[in-house]
């Protein structure tokens, strides 16, 4: 492969029997050469997307999981290597989509989504930048073992799930995380090593577990329209929170924070902990929880 290389794909074709999913599987993959760094960005208009660490010797390997034989679905998928830089850009689509991605979607609102499924696996050891937008769908992302040096989520109405089970090895400037009508849970954030988190939800329920490895200070935005949103923090990490609330709004805060005055409250161990997160919260129709765990 040549330092540069693009890949155009319009169509793929079935992958049968693939030992790791069935046999109605599509797998599309390119093999790591010169890359130092990879930017990622995905677009999925509907459907279930699981994004995991691969191999090292795969840039990223693209498998798609089918609920029929009738139509395969749509990939468009570019990538080339600049300078030692690779670019990647992602869509995945359903089968009978438009060109532009569009499609009659009816979206069930408990979240039982029986769509065809995609699982993205992304290159170990190499520093990652990416950014995904999905739509309508029930997604996945385990960002364990993988370097990350930026991170932009945003999600339709979905039910989605991220993880950090180990700790990135870079540092996240900012970790902006977007989503609409849905349920969201995020696990382990403080493995994500981000200097700032960014949370905009709209209509749903949203649970962000701030487990995970803190050692310095870092700044965390959480602005929650229709919705209720709760936040688990360990104990060992000294918090700050400054709520800024509407009159429809409500805060449940657990019992050993500490009213410094209207809207800023501090966890006991806020001024001599080694790890602290400076919490600001907005919120307009929906409910704040904020509970601390051993």
């Amino acid at each position: 492969m040549k330092n540069r290389q693009k890949i155009s794909l319009l169509f793929v074709a079935v992958l049968a029997g693939f030992h790791v999913l069935t046999a109605q599987t599509i797998q599309r993959e390119v093999k790591r050469t010169s890359e130092k760094e990879v930017k990622i960005h995905i677009n999925s208009s509907f459907g279930s997307v699981n994004i995991s660490k691969g191999d090292p010797d795969h840039i990223f390997q693209v498998f798609y999981r089918k609920k029929d034989r009738d139509e395969d679905p749509r990939i468009e998928l570019d990538y080339y290597v600049k300078k030692d830089i690779g670019d990647l850009k992602l869509e995945l689509h359903p089968k009978g989509s438009e060109p532009d991605g569009s499609r009659g979607v009816h979206v069930n609102t408990e979240f039982n989504f029986k769509t065809d499924e995609w699982y993205v696996k992304l290159v170990e050891g190499i520093p990652l930048s990416i950014e995904a937008e999905l739509g309508a769908g029930k997604n996945n992302f385990d960002f364990s073992g993988l370097t990350i040096n930026d991170l932009s989520i945003s999600t339709g109405a979905s039910s989605s799930k991220i993880q950090f089970d180990t700790k990135n090895k870079n540092e996240i400037e900012e970790f902006r995380i977007e989503t609409g009508v849905s349920k969201f849970t995020a696990e382990n954030l403080n493995n994500a090593n981000f200097k700032k988190l960014s949370f905009e939800g709209g209509v749903g329920s949203y649970s962000l577990d701030f487990g995970g490895e803190l050692t310095r200070t870092v700044d965390v935005d959480v602005n929650v329209g229709l919705g209720a949103v709760t936040l688990i923090i360990p104990k060992n990490i000294g918090v700050k929170i400054r709520y800024e609330d509407s009159w429809l709004s409500n805060l449940s805060i657990d019992d050993e924070f500490i009213r410094k005055r209207k809207g800023i409250y501090e966890s006991e161990n806020y001024s001599e902990a080694k790890g602290r997160m400076n919490v600001f919260i907005e919120s307009g129709l929906g409910s704040v929880k904020i509970r601390q765990t051993k």
